[in-house]
């Protein structure tokens, strides 16, 4: 049996994006079948696009999509623990499909009071906020928060496990004032406007500095954040939108002992990534199922339009995760 499956193909001028017909193939071992009713996308989709030109030797076709809820169509033979018709979500790979295979282990139950489109906005933004803010910068209750880009889907994902955890100030960036109030919505004690110049002095004069930095933005946006930190803070790098390159003062992050903190799943093992995942599950699953933590869902689009769903991410608009069903 044939199904659709998007591909991301070198190009000219970098990478484009191409539907296929795909052949299935049945589960081996501890693999899943699963009929994907859903799928999330990201903006590294979109990043790394330039990338791939056809020029590059090195350059090849991959499939797209790296997260998905769905329903259990089949299971290998080593599988144990789950059933056909499970309804399931997971990080993974070939995702904006209509079916993908996954290894057993990667595999969450969706949260019963969710609907599969919501589910889809959790496996990844939500993974890679919790290994941020608590696997690597160990956010405490009653500790500051500076989280840049709050309207993306990391970011609502941040400022809501940010209240979850107790933090004393959750302060989100923005550069679209008419964002502030859903943020604030989600978690945020105050939502800045990193256009006004004095943006900085702003969150100076909310907190005595800040002590966790999720920094999604970069470039320049990088040696602003540092100003606002307070002694022994710990900036995470999780993203970096506005560029790679950025100022450092080594002065200032001497004197108040920050840690810098590089975070990335594209240099983790599957292992590693794996352990992500199954931190998140043990640390906050329950609390979507107790509705302590919402997935925000900004908007769906059709498989079939995953160029459309793209074009809608560059325009900047949403709050939160864009999904496409199937």
């Amino acid at each position: 049996m044939a199904f659709k499956q998007w591909w991301v193909v070198p190009g000219p001028e970098g990478g484009k994006i191409e539907l296929r017909s795909v052949e299935n193939r049945p589960p081996e071992g501890n693999q899943v079948l699963v009929k994907i009713k859903a799928a999330g996308i990201n903006r590294g989709e979109l990043m790394s696009r330039p990338l791939l030109v056809s020029s590059n030797p090195r350059a090849k076709a991959t499939p797209s999509g790296i997260e998905f809820a769905g329903l259990i169509d089949s299971l290998g033979p080593e599988v144990r623990g789950w059933s056909k018709a499970d309804r399931v979500m997971a990080r993974a790979s070939a995702c904006h499909a209509e079916f993908t295979l996954v290894d057993a282990t990667a595999l969450m139950k969706v949260p019963a009071n969710l609907t599969l489109e919501a589910a889809a906005a959790i496996p990844n933004v939500y993974v890679t906020a919790h290994d941020a803010m608590v696997t690597e910068a160990a956010l405490q209750a009653n500790e500051s928060i500076l989280i840049t880009a709050g309207s993306s889907a990391v970011g609502c994902a941040a400022i809501q496990i940010a209240q979850y955890l107790g933090a004393k100030h959750i302060i989100a960036t923005t550069r679209s004032s008419h964002k502030a109030g859903s943020l604030k919505k989600y978690g945020a004690t105050e939502v800045i406007n990193t256009t006004n110049p004095n943006w900085v002095e702003q969150v100076r004069d909310l907190t005595a500095g800040i002590n966790v930095v999720i920094d999604q933005v970069g470039g320049g946006l990088f040696a602003e954040c540092l100003k606002t930190m307070a002694i022994k803070g710990r900036y995470v790098s999780v993203g970096r939108n506005a560029g790679r390159d950025a100022k450092l003062n080594l002065d200032f992050l001497a004197r108040q002992r920050i840690s810098l903190i590089g975070v990335t799943f594209r240099t983790r093992s599957k292992s590693e990534a794996l352990a992500c995942s199954t931190r998140f599950a043990s640390d906050l699953l329950p609390a979507f199922d107790n509705g302590l933590l919402q997935p925000v869902l900004d908007r769906t689009f059709a498989l079939d339009d995953l160029a459309l769903a793209h074009r809608y991410m560059k325009s900047d608009q949403q709050i939160g995760k864009i999904v496409l069903v199937s």
